[in-house]
């Protein structure tokens, strides 16, 4: 088997994309255009092919290295730990989960819950009539949480997506290994791989989120996806089982009817089964690992997209268009220039403003104006703590904080200073500023509009999941 290509791992990224010969830049090209035609956020890929990376490219501000939220594509690789303890012989797919948790089970077992293997738990079909995801992440502990659901369906008759479920996979690792599954992770797998840096997000219990919340790079996204290509080696290392990558891969739930033709080819355990062959981990609004076996072809790509089909169509059909034909063009001015902000005036404050919020529930008191030369700067006070964001004219600048901890004050607590990480750029125009906050630690970008009458200032936020914060809109008094 020939040694997967690392080389990656020592070669800067952003804005200096990896292109390798004989491959068809158009392909490239014809993604991007598609990609804004779409409105599809491509901030990240790259592409293998047997085993030798060919394409790593990034948009600015964004990186192959940024550590940040995949959602669902943790789902693979909580997986990938149930497949480590499998191969090690603390549980199996047929291991029921009554046996696994005994004093967890309530008062009345019914007879399907009583037939819930590891395995209809893996592939979405253990029964429930509902999702179990807030009840499982709000409760003291998971595994009673889930094992009090509905079963309503005989187990492996019914496929309900439910993160719920794989945070009782989480569960069911602690339980078999005595250790965080992203422990068990790292002992077993990510040492090898070089996969370092990572973190997940907890649910009320302290155990990993499982399903969601774990914070990784597109870089290991890729790692993922050619583990799983090689069937469980890592040059020339025996990592995880053969069997396990047969099972993992294999459909084993009916997921359709779905408008989406990529969302009813198929469900395997906690990836997805493609329509043009081949699977993939997914995660919401757009993070991948694809792995096409039958073309030796690992694709991984961070994205923010509505339309999630969209986002699977421009990153698989580019896999498979890239090695068709060889051909020219200008792939690292496209990328440098897909989210290249504008230069524009600036506001002409000769000291900073101040205004006083009105009762709001970002719990937001006060905020601040200002420029720094040609920059303009926004100053968040919660009556705790003073944050500043400063915007770049027609660039972006890097800012140590997050958009949860700036707009949503009850997050705080669960903002870990590893989420530092939101690019900033602006404009301004006839008393309106817009700024344009691209979050690098989470798929997601937000618009900030701030808007000048006297002494009154309106501010509106809005982004694809603006809708999360407690509040999009707020007013300020100048004082």
């Amino acid at each position: 088997m020939k040694n997967i290509d690392l080389s990656f791992a020592q070669s800067p990224s952003c804005g200096n994309p990896y292109i390798g010969d004989g491959l068809s830049r158009q392909a490239l090209l014809r993604m991007l255009a598609r990609a804004k035609e779409l409105s599809v956020d491509i901030h990240a890929f790259e592409v293998f092919k047997d085993n030798e990376l060919r394409v790593r490219v990034s948009l600015p501000p964004y990186d192959c290295t940024d550590k940040r939220l995949y959602y669902s594509l943790s789902k693979s690789f909580t997986a990938t730990a149930i497949g480590l303890a499998c191969d090690e012989g603390l549980l199996t797919t047929d291991t029921l989960l009554v046996d696994l948790f005994p004093d967890r089970l309530p008062e009345t077992v019914s007879e399907n819950l009583k037939k819930v293997r590891v395995s209809h738990v893996l592939s979405m079909n253990s029964g429930v009539g509902k999702e179990t995801t807030r009840e499982c992440f709000n409760a003291e502990d998971i595994a009673a949480a889930f094992l009090s659901a509905d079963f309503v369906y005989e187990p492996g008759t019914h496929f309900l997506y439910d993160t719920g479920a794989t945070a009782m996979l989480a569960a069911i690792v602690r339980k078999v290994t005595g250790i965080s599954a992203l422990d068990y992770l790292d002992q077993k797998l990510f040492r090898y791989m070089d996969i370092t840096d990572v973190y997940w997000d907890r649910t009320a219990d302290g155990t990993i989120q499982g399903g969601t919340g774990f914070h990784a790079s597109c870089d290991d996204a890729a790692k993922l996806g050619l583990l799983y290509l090689n069937r469980g080696m890592w040059n020339g290392k025996r990592l995880l089982s053969e069997k396990w990558i047969d099972e993992a891969s294999s459909v084993h739930s009916d997921n359709s009817p779905h408008e989406w033709p990529d969302w009813q080819s198929g469900y395997c355990y906690q990836f997805w089964h493609c329509s043009r062959g081949g699977y993939r981990g997914d995660g919401a609004f757009g993070q991948y690992s694809f792995i096409l076996p039958d073309r030796g072809i690992v694709a991984a790509a961070l994205c923010e997209a509505e339309n999630l089909q969209n986002a699977v169509d421009l990153v698989h059909e580019m896999a498979l268009e890239l090695f068709e034909e060889e051909s020219g063009g200008d792939v690292g001015e496209a990328a440098a220039s897909f989210y290249a902000p504008e230069k524009t005036t600036v506001p002409a404050f000769a000291v900073p403003r101040i205004f006083k919020a009105e009762e709001n529930r970002l719990g937001i008191t006060y905020l601040k104006l200002s420029r720094e030369d040609d920059k303009f700067v926004f100053t968040v006070s919660d009556g705790l703590s003073l944050t500043s964001v400063r915007c770049g004219n027609g660039e972006w600048i890097s800012n140590p904080t997050s958009m949860e901890y700036l707009f949503a004050p009850a997050m705080k607590a669960q903002t870990s200073e590893r989420t530092a990480g939101l690019a900033a750029s602006f404009t301004f125009s006839n008393g309106k500023i817009t700024a344009q906050l691209r979050c690098r630690y989470s798929p997601h970008h937000y618009t900030v509009t701030f808007l000048l009458h006297g002494k009154t200032l309106s501010v509106s936020i809005s982004g694809l999941t603006a809708g999360r914060l407690p509040q999009k809109e707020l007013v300020f008094e100048e004082i």
